[in-house]
């Protein structure tokens, strides 16, 4: 990680928090169609420092924003970025376990950026980002624009703030912090359909790094543990509530009800219904 760049962007993000009067107004980007790009999606925060930017969202106009405009846009939206003039822009990606920050200088009439900066920093200790991207989420989706919006885009900026002056000291080793933040993230979100290229995607790692993480960190592999996790919670379903399997099955990420069944049986060598009836 480069100290030179973790400077300049802590010294950027200290000035926009410091002066929120700068930031005049929270706005959200239009649904798209085709995503543009390839790669993992992620929500993301766009901040025009200087200048004029815009979105092309397809068949509708392009959005167009002026210095101080934040732009908040969700996972699913990916309007490709045009450059009607000169335009200084702060971008900050958040991803699971990890923060990323982009700087562009882009200038009219040139092809390329005069300046880009970029740096990625681990996220630590932040879960009430969570329930603020979900808030926003709420938001984009009704296009609910005001103060509400703004609020909560400014605390989007004091959060990355706050981790970039997390001291870089720290005892935990990378490998160990990206396995917990794996292993939370498979807990929280183990009822959609997950697989080990997807959830590397995710974290930013290649999917055979995610399995020597979890051989050197863990005591099962990926799969193991995503099906730990998913048949710890069908058999708490089946102790707790009167859902029929194929319900059960489905609120724990498998979509084939008899396939959950065999495994079920295999691993505890008895029917989900067969468990269900030693609670009765």
């Amino acid at each position: 990680m480069s100290l030179t760049e973790r400077a300049f962007f802590t010294e950027l993000l200290s000035g926009l928090v410091l002066n929120p009067q700068r930031l005049r107004r929270g706005v959200f980007c239009r649904p798209c169609g085709a995503a543009a790009g390839g790669g993992p999606r992620f929500p993301r925060l766009e901040v025009v420092l200087r200048g004029e930017y815009a979105t092309d969202a397809g068949a509708a106009p392009a959005q167009r924003f002026q210095q101080g405009d934040m732009l908040f846009i969700p996972a699913e939206r990916r309007p490709a970025p045009l450059w009607p003039g000169e335009t200084l822009l702060l971008s900050v990606l958040f991803a699971p376990s990890w923060l990323g920050f982009t700087f562009i200088d882009k200038r009219a009439g040139e092809a390329d950026f005069r300046r880009r900066r970029t740096l990625e920093i681990p996220l630590r200790d932040a879960g009430e980002l969570d329930y603020i991207l979900q808030a926003l989420n709420h938001l984009a989706v009704k296009a609910q624009e005001g103060d509400t919006a703004r609020y909560l885009l400014l605390s989007l900026l004091h959060i990355g703030h706050g981790q970039l002056l997390v001291p870089l000291a720290d005892n935990t080793p990378r490998s160990q912090f990206i396995y917990k933040s794996i292993c939370t993230y498979l807990q929280d979100n183990f009822t959609r359909p997950l697989n080990r290229e997807g959830v590397a995607a995710m974290f930013n790692i290649t999917p055979n790094h995610l399995s020597r993480i979890f051989r050197r960190e863990g005591s099962m592999s990926f799969v193991d543990y995503l099906q730990w996790v998913r048949l710890g919670k069908a058999k708490l379903l089946l102790q707790q509530y009167h859902l029929t399997v194929n319900e059960i099955a489905l609120r724990c990420g498998y979509a084939d009800a008899n396939y959950f069944c065999r495994l079920f049986k295999r691993t505890f060598a008895m029917t989900p219904t067969e468990y269900r009836n030693n609670f009765s």
